[in-house]
């Protein structure tokens, strides 16, 4: 689902590479990811939690305890023009943290 229509158009457009944020609603943690393809990894993120077998230990354990309906996993910056993918997430950590979200 597209929470958003103005990123509707990187749906369309094959593999787009950007960070994904996988967003604990009720604490506000987040783990930021970074993706060379955002639409198959969200995709692969979801069967791995809803499964049981995601890597990180504390996501999964919320996960199965509280349910997905607490969990949002979702783009929140992409890459453009080439732009490397650490010097990205290390821009979206620094904004998240400006707003005291804590990471898993």
């Amino acid at each position: 689902m597209i929470k958003n229509p103005n990123l509707k158009h990187y749906y369309n457009s094959g593999p787009t590479a950007g960070i994904i944020r996988i967003y604990n609603i009720q604490s506000e943690k987040s783990l930021l990811i970074k993706s060379k393809d955002i639409i198959e990894d969200t995709k692969n993120i979801r069967f791995q939690l809803d499964l049981g077998f995601y890597p990180n230990k504390r996501i999964q354990n919320e996960y199965t305890e509280i349910g997905l309906e607490i969990f949002a996993i979702d783009p929140i910056l992409f890459q453009d023009n080439g732009e490397d993918l650490d010097l990205l997430l290390e821009k979206a950590k620094n904004k998240l943290r400006i707003k005291n979200i804590e990471f898993y």
